[in-house]
C-alpha cells in the first residue's frame, strides 16, 4: 500500500497470528486441524465485522514453513479480497515465505500509512530459535522511522510479546531485548500501541515508559491456545480467535478479542508439547 490511504471515521483492521498451517491441509496441531479452524476464523471476520480495511497476520504463518502450507495461504488471503499485511514468526521459512506468499492482496511491508496513523512491522525472529530478539539493524530502523514521522500516531507490530505476561515458560521465549525496544519507544511519545502474537492468549496491559504510555496487545491464536497465568505449559481450552482494531484520527484506540463458538475445535488437553 503506497501513500496516505484516507479511511472513514477510524481504520478498521483484524489481527490475526499464530496459524500454524501444514502442507497437509488435514493435519492438526494438538488435535485441532489448523487450517479448518484459520478458515472458520475468516468467515466470523467476515460475519462480525460490517468495515474491514486490512488485515495483520503477526507471524507462525504456519507450522512446517513448507510451500504448499505459503501458497494454500496466500490463495486463501487473495480469495478473501482484503489488502493483508504478514510478519513472520519463529516456525516461519522468511525465504519460503517472501517467495510464495506476496501476490495482489498479500504483502510483506514493513510500513505503511493509513489514515492518520503510521504502521511499522519488524522481525524479531532469531534464526532457529524459538525466543525473540530486535538486531540492531531492526531498532535502527525502528529509531530512523520514528523520527521521521514525529506527529503520526504509531503502532509497532512483531511476532514476540514485548513485555512479561505473568507465565514464567512463555516469557521465557518472549522478546530477550525488552529494555533496547522500550528505550527506543520512550523516546518517540507517538508510540500509541504495541502489537504481538506468539503466546497464544489474550492480553491487553498499558506499559508505562518513564515518558511514555504504550498499550501492549497479545492476541489469540486461529488454532491453538495457551492457559495465561500457568507458570508452566498447558493448552487452555478457549476457542480460536482474532482481534478487532479501531484507529482513531485523534490517536485513540479501541480494540476487543472475538471468538469462535465456545467448543468449536477442541484441543488435546492432556498435549504437553506442539
Amino acid at each position: 500500500m503506497k501513500g496516505i490511504i484516507n479511511y472513514g471515521s477510524f481504520v478498521s483492521i483484524a489481527q490475526l497470528t499464530d496459524i500454524h498451517l501444514f502442507a497437509d491441509i488435514e493435519r492438526s496441531l494438538v488435535g485441532i486441524p489448523t487450517e479448518f479452524s484459520f478458515q472458520e476464523v475468516l468467515m466470523k471476520i467476515k460475519r462480525t465485522l460490517p468495515q474491514i480495511d486490512l488485515l495483520m497476520l503477526t507471524g507462525d504463518l504456519t507450522q512446517d514453513g513448507s510451500i504448499a502450507s505459503y501458497e494454500r495461504l496466500s490463495q486463501s488471503l487473495n480469495n478473501f479480497g482484503i489488502h493483508s499485511y504478514c510478519l513472520a514468526g519463529n516456525h516461519d521459512d522468511l525465504s519460503v515465505m517472501q517467495t510464495y506468499l506476496p501476490n495482489e492482496y498479500v504483502h510483506l511491508s514493513r510500513s505503511l500509512d493509513v489514515g492518520k496513523w503510521r504502521i511499522l512491522l519488524l522481525s524479531s525472529v532469531v534464526e532457529g530459535a524459538v525466543h525473540g530478539y530486535l538486531s540492531g539493524a531492526e531498532l535502527s530502523y525502528l529509531e530512523n522511522n520514528l523520527n521521521a514521522y514525529p506527529d503520526r500516531p504509531t503502532l509497532i507490530a512483531f511476532h514476540h510479546p514485548a513485555v512479561p505476561l505473568g507465565s514464567e515458560w512463555i516469557d521465557g521465549i518472549c522478546l530477550e531485548n525488552q529494555d533496547e525496544f522500550w528505550a527506543i519507544c520512550d523516546r518517540h511519545p507517538q508510540v500509541e500501541v504495541v502489537l504481538n502474537g506468539h503466546a497464544h492468549q489474550e492480553f491487553d496491559e498499558i506499559y508505562e515508559t518513564p515518558h511514555n504510555s504504550v498499550r501492549c496487545l497479545v492476541t489469540p491464536s486461529t488454532c491453538i491456545q495457551f492457559q495465561p497465568q500457568n507458570p508452566k505449559f498447558q493448552i487452555d481450552s478457549q476457542p480460536p480467535g482474532f482481534r478487532h482494531l479501531r484507529l482513531y484520527p485523534n490517536g485513540t484506540m479501541e480494540t476487543e478479542v472475538h471468538r469462535l463458538k465456545v467448543g468449536s475445535f477442541q484441543p488435546d488437553l492432556a498435549a504437553v508439547g506442539y
